[in-house]
């Protein structure tokens, strides 16, 4: 299956690099993609940098990981292509992860609209003016509803990832993933 990583630059480094551990442990059942609007070296807030494909909007389904990271308000208030684009990515996907505030960042699509979405360390302005009608899930690491997954903080963006293998593949493959991190997986923390 295709993990396929939407990024964009300043996004956060622990958002995409927790989660695609998890999948990286398992190439038996993922295949990771990086995905940016136009391609290229892409660079993350921590100043990672990551060489990207070109999205392709008839990529093939599977799972669609969201980082957030400071970027993702520029990319909210300037680039409203990217916005639309997201929204069709959304749609092809299977599943579609968010961590931390990639969830702000997808709940522009309109996609979130009455959605459980696990909350955020957020401003309240920013909530009120761009995350209307998301029904926030306080006190809570990650969240599940239908196809989309949602974590509270990047490093709650690991937990999740193992969740989404439990679904996807079987608690097994989760748990060897876990291992093979040295990873205390705290599976009783999400909201199903």
């Amino acid at each position: 299956m295709n993990v396929n990583v939407f990024l964009f630059d300043d996004f956060n480094s622990m958002d995409v690099f927790g989660p695609v551990e998890v999948f990286g442990k398992l190439p038996e059942h993922f295949h990771i993609n990086y995905w940016s609007v136009s391609g290229n070296i892409i660079n993350s807030s921590q100043g990672a940098k990551l060489w990207t494909e070109p999205v392709d909007e008839e990529m093939e389904n599977g799972i669609l990981l969201i980082p957030g990271g400071r970027g993702a308000r520029r990319v909210i208030h300037h680039e409203r292509e990217t916005i639309e684009l997201l929204q069709k990515l959304v749609s092809n996907a299977d599943t579609c992860l968010m961590v931390a505030d990639g969830s702000g960042f997808l709940a522009q699509t309109g996609v979130l609209y009455r959605r459980n979405i696990a909350e955020y360390k957020m401003n309240e302005n920013w909530k009120r003016m761009f995350t209307a009608a998301v029904y926030w899930i306080p006190n809570v690491s990650w969240v599940a509803d239908g196809k989309f997954y949602s974590s509270s903080s990047s490093l709650y963006g690991i937990d999740m990832a193992l969740g989404v293998v439990a679904d996807l593949i079987d608690i097994d493959a989760a748990n060897k993933a876990a291992e093979a991190m040295g990873y205390t997986w705290k599976q009783e923390l999400g909201f199903f």
